[in-house]
């Protein structure tokens, strides 16, 4: 049995994570280890020595961890500090265990810092360091695993909360409202990507409360259509189509890019419920939007690129596949590389509209090209889309290579689900 080299820094600074390590409430521990570092159940118990059943039992609450041996095997092979579980120092643990939280590797950012200088109340400096820390998540959320995004968002979270809870400004409380409202929905969709639909929608609702409490329609848009993607994921396209609507309205006043953003969206939700005018003319109303230009940047991220990628999506959803090969296509080529989970999400489309083609094959190694862009960062809306591929492919469940990519597909919702 190997063990881990170590954990993540953000993991062991994480307070959630070092509070269930104190309380020895094991199973928690697991649960974080699941949810923010992607070690999965079944690599626990490799690590640890326990079966996967009693791995899953502890993270249920079926059982509770009270053997001592079972605890420092939990340690050592986890490598959590001994400090932390109550234990004696561990043989294996270097001088940077000894005070994780002095660690720079902690996360610690320079709206932290200035935090220090004016504890009191909020100063503007710290509100514009926290801001673009905020739209950096943005940035990242593309190209990073969400199991290392939760960690710091989480973090910004409980100081936005922090600040709240004491008098402020009218411009800063206004500016921590905002904040709120954008790192909701960020979260919402991130525990979105990895299963979690009950914090996920805990939290996209708290966003929605904290736009609206800062009066801004435009981010209140921009929550609703951040919900509607998971919603969209998950086959509920009426609910999606409904905020959608509603943002489409809300939106107007709001960046242009935000609203060919939203316009785009709807355009796929009204071509999955099979409205083909509503689709295309949606479709028109975004590249009209997108056109008018202004700066790419924060929460306005929309671009070209992934208005072809769902215009691709849309004409697929239609079964114009012809159209849609040409888009999407495009739209990989022009696609961001770091943008895994984007591009993965597009070529599981590219190899539906290959079946559509009558191209099994092709379907077939487009399915693998998209596992293997999301490989060490499976998400839920990928498993998702794998496991509907391989029910198109179900006519053909015989064929040697339909079955490969039904072996991998169960792979990677093991990954997931485990």
């Amino acid at each position: 049995m190997t063990p881990l080299t170590s954990l993540p820094a953000y993991l062991l600074n994480d307070a959630a994570f070092v509070a269930a390590c104190q309380q020895r409430r094991i199973g928690d521990v697991f649960l974080l280890l699941k949810n923010r570092a992607g070690v999965y159940p079944a690599r626990i118990g490799r690590l640890t020595g326990l079966t996967t059943s009693r791995v899953t039992e502890y993270m249920s609450g079926g059982r509770v961890v009270t053997n001592m041996d079972i605890i420092e095997r939990i340690a050592d092979g986890l490598r959590i500090p001994g400090h932390l579980l109550g234990l004696a120092r561990r043989a294996w643990e270097s001088d940077s265990h000894a005070l994780p939280h002095t660690s720079i590797a902690a996360g610690i950012e320079t709206w932290d810092i200035l935090d220090t200088l004016t504890r009191s109340t909020v100063s503007p400096e710290v509100l514009l360091h926290l801001e673009a820390a905020v739209l950096q998540n943005a940035m990242l959320y593309p190209s990073t695993p969400p199991q290392q995004l939760i960690p710091h968002m989480s973090r910004q979270l409980a100081r936005i909360h922090e600040y709240l809870g004491h008098p402020q400004s009218v411009t800063a409380r206004h500016r921590c409202v905002q904040l709120l409202a954008v790192l909701s929905g960020l979260l919402g969709l991130a525990f979105h990507d990895t299963g979690d639909a009950a914090q996920s929608s805990a939290l996209i609702h708290l966003g929605q409360v904290a736009a609206a409490e800062a009066e801004d329609d435009g981010l209140t848009a921009w929550v609703l259509t951040m919900q509607s993607i998971s919603l969209c994921s998950t086959h509920h396209a009426s609910a999606a189509a409904e905020a959608l609507a509603r943002a489409e309205q809300l939106a107007i006043g709001a960046p242009p890019r935000r609203q060919a953003w939203i316009t785009a969206n709807l355009a796929r939700v009204h071509a999955a419920q099979g409205n083909r005018p509503q689709a295309l003319a949606a479709l028109d109303r975004s590249e009209q939007n997108l056109a008018l230009g202004g700066d790419a940047g924060g929460i306005d991220f929309f671009n070209p690129p992934r208005l072809k990628g769902i215009s691709g999506t849309t004409h697929f959803l239609l079964q114009e596949y012809d159209s849609a090969v040409h888009l999407l296509d495009s739209a990989l080529t022009d696609r961001a590389r770091d943008d895994v989970k984007g591009r993965a999400l597009l070529t599981f489309d590219l190899a539906e509209c290959r079946i559509g083609q009558g191209e099994v094959e092709e379907a077939c190694r487009l399915g693998h090209a998209a596992l293997d862009m999301v490989t060490g960062s499976i998400v839920a809306p990928t498993v998702i889309r794998a496991q509907a591929l391989q029910r198109s492919l179900q006519p053909w469940h015989a064929a040697p290579g339909v079955q490969e990519l039904a072996g991998r597909v169960r792979e990677s919702q093991a990954q997931i689900s485990d």
